[in-house]
């Protein structure tokens, strides 16, 4: 009876105590209008507007870094593989060069992908544009096939 009387003693102690510690610390929020660049230590006032009491603070390199993604995304498409050849990069020269003679309009990627170097040519995002175009581009090249891959962003839709 002893043990539980003085168990029950201590229980009540830590909740007492865990009450106390579930209080919210006072919170001292400042509106920073200067700040100071670490290198130079030379202040920068802040020109971001205020949002509820709040101060927005970009750096302009986070512009640049936004555009820089934008303008080197890329898309899922196809292109289409004209010629592989393993460890032979004269081939696959000539076979591009060949292409360029046939379609000057096209776009024509040389691509090493260990151990082989591969011509593969245009940019298109649909299946349906790449099948027309796999068509075309057979009559010269009988071995050619769509291959799914990333295609530059500036394609034509």
């Amino acid at each position: 009876m002893k043990f539980l009387f003085a168990l029950s003693i201590i229980f009540s102690c830590f909740s007492l105590n865990a009450q106390d510690s579930l209080k919210p610390f006072p919170r001292k929020i400042k509106e920073a209008h200067v700040r100071f660049d670490s290198l130079s230590q030379t202040a920068i006032t802040d020109s971001a507007p205020k949002v509820n009491g709040l101060v927005e603070n970009k750096d302009e390199k986070i512009d640049l870094l936004i555009e820089d993604y934008l303008e080197n995304k890329k898309y899922k498409g196809y292109r289409i593989q004209i010629f592989s050849s393993s460890n032979n990069k004269l081939d696959a020269i000539q076979a591009k060069s060949e292409f360029l003679k046939s379609f000057p309009d096209i776009k024509s990627y040389l691509v090493y992908q260990a151990p082989n170097f591969k011509v593969r040519v245009g940019d298109l995002l649909d299946r349906l544009q790449a099948n027309k175009q796999l068509l075309l581009i057979q009559q010269t090249f009988p071995n050619a096939f769509l291959v799914k891959c990333e295609v530059d962003p500036n394609v034509k839709k």
